[in-house]
């Protein structure tokens, strides 16, 4: 089997999650590079991998030979870089969001186009396994017609909608979105229309944390639960092998009859469900540029999960129903751009690798507003 040489970009948490997951796919990837703007981050992922390590990006990219690059610097990050190995002829995966706005989403979409390289998204939700059997058991017509959900999600609210838009397999049409009092515990909410009749709420709400609801006809999907004919039957994972050897293979409820989802990476030894996420977004990618199939999930619908949070943001700041798709820029992207700007003194759409070499602390309006869509009295974090 054909194997792609990756480097690393980034070596702090988000991308040490992802080593062990590409060790066990070595079948089909080589790490030969590690870089990180932190000497001790870059050799300490260096010698995971037996490679060398480097602290600066052009001087990895101009001295190795690399297949695929993977982004697992701070968001704001991501549009440059991948913008660069774009030019390179250098394939692409990036952790999420896949960028911080949807026209810093556009710039890399359009760089991946352009030079014919090929751009994933390390979406973990939509890829859990359990989610894989949700998404499974509305196919089925288990739980009937999809007429509503409820989203509650706090850690990164495009990962909510990535979750939801791939179990009901719909688009949202319009949102209409507020700043509730945050002494209530919500900091931003939105009424939404969907494609079929399709109706939702969405919250980041602090009090349920991540959390979702799809009702049907015939069903609901709750939480972990799927409730069939007034029954909650628990989604279950299904694991074989002990010690190292241990693998997720499937997700399962007792229903009659059986609803199953078969883990199709089975033969690696993935031992949890996010590592079973990491390794298909990978498989994702290698198999776009081995096998030129399509991708599991992609820029454009990661894209759109960042739209539809930069459309809540418009609708609660003006206090105006927003369509989708959204035609120009909004103006909570420009606050974000602004603020940005404020840091590396160039707008964003012009920033470079060399930029990104300021060491900085994310100021805390500009944090606010990218996690929570404006300022907060108390922030949470």
């Amino acid at each position: 089997m054909e194997r792609l040489r990756v480097a690393i970009i980034g070596a702090g948490g988000r991308a040490k999650s992802h080593f062990s997951t590409l060790r066990k796919l070595s079948d089909r990837f080589e790490v030969v590079a590690v870089c990180d703007l932190d000497p001790s981050r870059a050799e300490e992922g260096a010698r995971y991998f037996e490679v060398k390590a480097y602290t600066d990006l052009l001087d990895m990219l101009n001295s190795e030979r690399i297949d695929v690059g993977f982004i697992a610097v701070q968001a704001e990050g991501h549009h440059p870089i991948a913008v660069e190995l774009a030019e390179r002829g250098i394939h692409i995966l990036t952790e999420t969001p896949i960028a911080i706005t949807n026209l810093c989403a556009r710039r890399m979409i359009e760089a991946a186009s352009n030079n014919g390289v090929i751009l994933e998204v390390s979406e973990n939700v939509p890829r859990w396994p359990r989610e894989r059997l949700k998404q499974t058991a509305v196919r089925s017509g288990a739980i009937g017609e999809v007429r509503s959900f409820y989203l509650s999600y706090t850690s990164g609210s495009y990962h909510g909608f990535a979750g939801i838009r791939c179990i009901i397999d719909a688009e949202p049409l319009s949102v209409r979105g507020e700043f509730p009092d945050e002494s209530t515990g919500v900091i931003e909410r939105a009424e939404m229309s969907w494609e079929r009749g399709i109706s939702g709420v969405y919250e980041f709400n602090r009090n349920r944390g991540n959390y979702w609801e799809v009702k049907g006809t015939k069903g609901e999907l709750r939480g972990g639960e799927i409730v069939i004919g007034g029954r909650a039957l628990p989604i279950k994972l299904r694991f074989e092998g002990q010690g190292e050897e241990r693998r997720l293979i499937g997700a399962y409820v007792e229903a009659h009859p059986p609803i199953a989802w078969e883990n199709p990476l089975r033969g690696y030894r993935l031992s949890d469900e996010d590592d079973v996420a990491r390794a298909d977004a990978w498989v994702s990618l290698y198999e776009a540029v081995v096998n030129d199939k399509p991708l599991s999930y992609g820029p454009e619908k990661a894209a759109r999960d960042v739209e539809i949070l930069m459309a809540i943001r418009e609708s609660a700041s003006k206090g105006v129903e927003v369509r989708l798709p959204l035609e120009g820029v909004t103006e909570h992207e420009r606050l974000i751009h602004e603020e940005l700007a404020k840091v590396y003194g160039v707008d964003p759409l012009e920033l470079t690798p060399q930029h990104l070499r300021v060491r900085y602390t994310l100021p805390g309006r500009l944090r606010e507003l990218m996690y929570y869509g404006r300022t907060l009295r108390s922030p949470l974090f």
